[in-house]
């Protein structure tokens, strides 16, 4: 049966796959096929993570800090050698945010946004265009961004910061990257059903009526994934350099 989005034997790299956007993510390419590496900082939430994929046995685990951001290049090809497999593919999932406003706004904690978000990155983009980790058939790198990078709300001017940094990265990586046939996209989500999103719930004053302008309710995990998927599948191979705006309708109201 025809498959467009048929990932079958490719290895991709998921970070925060421990839970959330990251865990959907990676159990979706489990099904379609791909041998997943998964990276966090929790390893028993990776183990679970683990566990839930189709054929467990096709994938590893491995525990990584990504804000020791020098170290990620050769974290990546150790797991590449250890996979004896090219590269093909990279989903940074992992972020962090925290509402806070102007005022409340230190370079402290706008590093430690940056560090995650933007900082790993970029080195992550690095890894994949080291010797050893890639093959001539190239691959592709789905950067997360967030609907935050477009659309104003009260308390996230640092977070829509950082996000707004990957729409630019993407465009000037997609360009610098097309001789080695590596593809960068980005995914810009709205409010998606995650831990992650949870917190921010009981940080954020008006919260309710910022989420009832995404119209057609908060997206599922999995779809992002889906989206994610299609970013990696052959059926991207003409799509490089976009930002694709998952929102359920809320960058429009």
């Amino acid at each position: 049966m025809f498959n467009p989005l048929d990932l079958s034997a490719k290895l991709i790299l998921v970070t925060g796959a421990s839970s959330g956007i990251g865990r959907a993510t990676a159990l979706v390419l489990s099904r379609l096929g791909a041998r997943v590496i998964l990276t966090g900082r929790r390893e028993q939430a990776l183990q679970e993570t683990l566990c839930a994929m189709e054929e467990p046995k096709n994938h590893s685990v491995f525990v990584a800090d990504l804000t020791e951001t020098d170290a990620i290049p050769s974290l990546v090809l150790q797991q590449v050698e250890r996979a004896g497999a090219p590269l093909q593919g990279i989903v940074h999932s992992a972020g962090v945010g925290k509402p806070m406003s102007i005022r409340m706004t230190s370079r402290l904690s706008v590093e430690a946004m940056m560090a995650i978000n933007v900082y790993a990155a970029l080195a992550l983009l690095r890894a994949m265009s080291g010797k050893n980790v890639t093959s001539s058939r190239g691959g592709s790198v789905v950067l997360m961004s967030s609907v935050a990078a477009l659309v104003a709300s009260p308390g996230l001017v640092a977070y829509s910061g950082t996000k707004s940094a990957l729409l630019g990265i993407t465009k000037s990586a997609a360009l610098e990257f097309a001789s080695k046939r590596v593809r960068v996209n980005c995914i810009v989500p709205g409010y998606v059903k995650t831990p992650m999103l949870d917190q921010a719930e009981d940080a954020f004053v008006g919260f309710e009526q910022v989420k009832n302008k995404q119209f057609l309710g908060l997206t599922e995990a999995e779809d992002i994934g889906v989206l994610a998927a299609y970013l990696l599948s052959d059926a991207s191979r003409a799509v490089t350099g976009a930002a694709f705006l998952i929102d359920g309708g809320f960058s429009t109201s």
